[in-house]
């Protein structure tokens, strides 16, 4: 029998949001009483669906950035689907199994307790509910959607399909369809002796009897009712138990591997819950619930902190990269600004970052696990991105123009600071693997460019701008999203001790960078506020500085930012940690994980 050492009891004063659990491409999240809010899955023509408790989109409100918000926040505060017991929750305990398990517990009004166990399970979800001699009630109001996809800089919506639900129960089974979505979601596990069916253009409100002491929910999707339904039952007819343990030792294993720190963890555990299979490939989304879309930029980081973990987190990276490189499309030679998961371009805004990323994982991950034969199969296709890339040339200058910043927000000026760092790095990256090539020379005459078009003095003091125009223009600010400015000492560009880049970083945490600086900490003009990706740059220049102390205040402010399961948000708010934008986002942890892990620190 395992050991169950990694279990954590989460604290609601940390910050209660929906308790997460996923695998293999399906995703879902529960409330405070452990009821199901959302049950997510891969569709190949809607990218991701469904199965929630949530009201649809407002869909004449996507360029309302209050309205996408409010929507946001609603997410977090949804109540689920599930048992209702007539009597009160006088307290309730959150549980992580091994983790990253969600399991709560609940005492009542009369003294009885009540535990549920949730996860992901061959495309479904298992739920064991244990309510000794009561027999309650499941309700909620379900449909099946496809994900909102609600920015706060929309591309671009895409349309939404008609909401027709339409439900019935029979033989314990509870089934939900949306035919104008060709999609269908069963739940077995309900007493037998009822059926029923119901109808309507938008939510139901359902009403389900129970079983006593013992429930056990399988959940099952599929194209249509009687595929979901014999996936559902395929479930059932599992022992639950073995199930639970059999996932319990495979968590268990990546954990015993894994950091110690539990936002660090996070990163490990919510990025490889990100991962879904399309095929042979594999999309990283940026979040199940908010965004359910793929970002390269975000991607990156996730693949980054997973890559060299363990030998089935290096055939994850493979697949996410065979998706990049073959399944992802790419208009005119280049990657959107995101994708559904299916590949399909969601945004075509052209960020000078997003076409880096990808060939930047490739060399890394070819270079760290010696799958020359994965390089060879997409190296054609990392000659024709640079053949893109240098068709954007400004002339015979080494600058390369963006349409938008890695915040998705316009660009003041067309040439972008961070991306050029990035841009050495990937140059440095393939001159390593191809030493006979122009790579080497290409990284040094890119330094060489940002040396001389993006220092500028500003009030006396030489330091990095954020943006140029390429002549005298510049533009003086410091983002939360624009990482590579803050490891450029630990890849090589400068050094630790280089005037230039020690002034522009004490600029990015003053009050000077306007739009960038709250409260002592770096965020962005996305989102005005504290982001936690600023706090992580700050940790990380920290480490480089070697100044204990203030890694030691960074680390305390990311630990005051985190909700009670470790996921750090967006954005909190300057002056506590209340949530002020995306309760879910994959990449802050996952940056994090790579700091704990050593992997950026690396020239």
């Amino acid at each position: 029998m395992i050991a169950h050492d990694y279990d954590r009891l989460l604290n609601p004063a940390d910050g209660v949001k929906p308790l997460d659990f996923g695998a293999e491409g399906t995703t879902g999240s529960l409330d405070p009483n452990g009821r199901v809010v959302a049950l997510n899955t891969y569709h190949p023509q809607h990218g991701y669906v469904t199965l929630t408790t949530a009201d649809p989109f407002d869909e004449t409100r996507h360029y309302t950035q209050t309205a996408v918000r409010a929507y946001r926040a609603e997410l977090a505060a949804l109540r689920g689907f599930g048992p209702h017991f007539g009597q009160p929750v006088l307290q309730r305990q959150a549980i992580l199994l091994d983790g990253v398990l969600p399991q709560v517990r609940l005492t009542l009004g009369g003294g009885e307790t009540v535990e549920v166990t949730t996860w992901a399970q061959d495309g479904g979800a298992v739920q064991i509910w244990e309510h000794p001699g009561l027999a309650p009630h499941w309700r909620g109001r379900l449909s099946l959607q496809r994900c909102a996809y609600t920015q706060l800089t929309e591309g671009g919506p895409i349309p939404m399909p008609p909401l027709k639900t339409r439900v019935s129960l029979a033989n314990g089974v509870l089934t939900i369809e949306n035919p104008a979505l060709e999609w269908a979601a069963a739940i077995a596990g309900f007493a037998p002796d009822d059926a029923w069916e119901m109808a309507a253009d938008g939510p139901l409100a359902l009403d389900v009897p129970g079983l006593s002491d013992t429930t056990v929910l399988t959940w099952g999707v599929g194209p249509d009712g009687a595929s979901a339904r014999a996936a559902a039952l395929r479930l059932a007819s599992e022992d639950p138990y073995r199930l639970l343990e059999q996932t319990r030792a495979v968590w268990h294993a990546r954990r015993s591997d894994g950091v110690g720190d539990d936002l660090a963890w996070r990163g490990l555990a919510y990025g490889w819950m990100m991962g879904v299979p399309v095929g042979e490939t594999l999309c990283i989304l940026t979040d199940h619930m908010l965004l359910p879309l793929a970002w390269n930029r975000d991607a990156y980081y996730v693949a980054r902190a997973l890559l060299g973990w363990r030998d089935e987190a290096n055939d994850f990276v493979r697949r996410h990269l065979l998706w990049l490189f073959e399944t992802a499309e790419r208009v005119d030679g280049a990657w959107g600004r995101c994708y559904l998961a299916n590949g399909r371009v969601k945004d075509r805004a052209y960020q000078l970052d997003q076409q880096l990323y990808p060939v930047l994982e490739l060399a890394e991950y070819a270079q760290e696990t010696g799958d020359w034969r994965t390089w060879e199969r997409l190296r054609p296709q990392v000659g024709q991105v640079f053949d893109a890339l240098l068709a954007r040339r400004a002339g015979d200058r080494w600058l390369f123009s963006t349409e938008e910043t890695p915040a998705d927000d316009p660009m003041p000026m067309p040439y972008h600071l961070s991306s050029h760092i990035l841009l050495w790095r990937v140059l440095r990256r393939m001159a390593l693997i191809e030493p006979d090539g122009a790579w080497a020379g290409m990284a040094a005459a890119v330094r060489d460019e940002v040396q001389r078009s993006f220092i500028a003095p500003r009030n006396g003091t030489p330091i990095y701008a954020y943006a140029t125009d390429g002549g005298r223009r510049h533009h003086f600010y410091h983002d939360a999203n624009d990482v590579p400015l803050a490891l450029a000492p630990a890849w090589g560009f400068v050094s630790a001790e280089d005037p230039v880049w020690l002034a522009t970083v004490e600029f990015a945490f003053s009050p000077a960078n306007e739009g960038g600086h709250y409260a002592r900490r770096l965020g962005s003009v996305h989102t005005p506020a504290p982001w936690p990706l600023g706090d992580i740059q700050e940790l990380i220049i920290a480490q480089l500085q070697g100044d204990e102390g203030r890694a030691r205040r960074a680390q305390a402010r990311l630990a005051a930012a985190a909700q009670w399961d470790g996921a750090l948000p967006e954005a909190t708010a300057p002056d506590s940690a209340r949530v002020v934008s995306r309760h879910w986002f994959a990449w802050p942890n996952a940056l994090l994980a790579c700091v704990a892990r050593g992997v950026l620190m690396r020239p």
